[in-house]
């Protein structure tokens, strides 16, 4: 082989572009009710009837007194467009050998990626609307809320436990959330922290308690342990979604509402049917090039979509600290 040919493979190798690590296979989409094609200012999510009571007929041929159904409608309202973006000046490009509009496009997709997963979560801490006109706010409901102390002593603060684990699985029982129905789900997002507080669960990591709750089969028959390929399982009918939500590079907007004011963590816990997402726009990329910019390409991208609770005994929190 040629000593040139040996010199350019090493340089192209060293010349090849990366980006900073970030979490971008969260596709919260496929863990809520989500549709596109939306056009309206605001759009109706749900409408919720209430339970219809009964009674006994006592009389024959006596009045008949029905009671009507309450109905609770809830709204998602359009909101501004997200746009991320970049610049290509002709002089950059010139002064390196690597031709830098492909990852400057690719770190526009990512950017605006990052941007759509960000807003789930807003929606999920944010006020809910309901009402005739959708103008009634609705916060989260604080009895849904764990601290990171229950189950202890009083600011005995813990990690994520057994505990609280089953607090939140009894309390879904009580909210009457079928767990036999696999659409009542309870999905709960972990960061490394939480991760770690399960490998301390005994029930979490022996053969004896947990093998793979999705494949139902004892560990003899091939069903994964905690953990074996990165992955934690499910456990007590919840499904755990790895994701750092208190990192701003992973959410840049809703980080912060992953921690209280004390700085224990805020673990979100949804039900896919509980959760509702909308889109006016899909993910839109541009690069065009900008005579009033001394012909510097701008790389652009826009998306516009919004999520938020549909139902307020499908979502609770679970605080942890460290």
């Amino acid at each position: 082989m040629p000593e040139w040919q040996d010199t350019m493979a090493t340089t192209a190798f060293e010349k090849a572009v990366d980006f900073q690590l970030n979490e971008l296979g969260v596709e919260f989409e496929g863990m809520c009710d989500f549709k596109g094609g939306m056009t309206d200012e605001k759009v109706q999510i749900t409408d919720r009837f209430s339970d219809l009571p009964y009674d006994e007929v006592e009389d024959r041929l006596g009045k008949t007194d029905l009671p009507e159904s309450e109905v609770e409608r809830r709204y998602i309202h359009m909101p501004n467009r997200l746009r991320t973006g970049t610049y290509l000046d002709p002089d950059d490009q010139m002064a390196t050998q690597i031709p830098l509009a492909s990852p400057l496009a690719i770190g526009v997709a990512r950017g605006i990626k990052i941007a759509r997963k960000d807003r789930f979560l807003l929606g999920f801490h944010g006020n809910a609307y309901t009402g005739k006109t959708g103008t009634t706010a609705v916060p989260f409901k604080s009895a849904n809320v764990f601290a990171a102390d229950y189950g202890e002593t009083a600011t005995q603060y813990k990690g994520l436990t057994l505990k609280k684990l089953r607090a939140l699985r009894k309390k879904a029982r009580q909210l009457l959330i079928d767990p036999r129905d696999p659409s009542n789900k309870l999905h709960m997002g972990i960061t490394a922290e939480e991760i770690e507080d399960l490998l301390e669960i005994d029930q979490y990591i022996s053969r004896d308690y947990n093998p793979d709750s999705q494949t139902r089969k004892p560990m003899s028959e091939g069903a994964k342990q905690a953990l074996q390929d990165g992955e934690p399982t499910d456990f007590l009918g919840i499904h755990f979604v790895p994701m750092e939500f208190t990192n701003a590079r992973a959410f840049p907007k809703s980080a912060a509402l992953g921690l209280n004011g004390s700085g224990h963590r805020r673990c979100p816990v949804w039900i896919p049917k509980g959760m509702s997402g909308r889109q006016w726009q899909g993910i839109e990329t541009h690069r065009d090039q900008r005579p009033d910019m001394n012909h510097a390409w701008q790389f652009t991208a826009y998306t516009k979509l919004a999520y938020s609770r549909n139902n307020e005994d499908l979502a609770f929190i679970v605080e942890c600290a460290d």
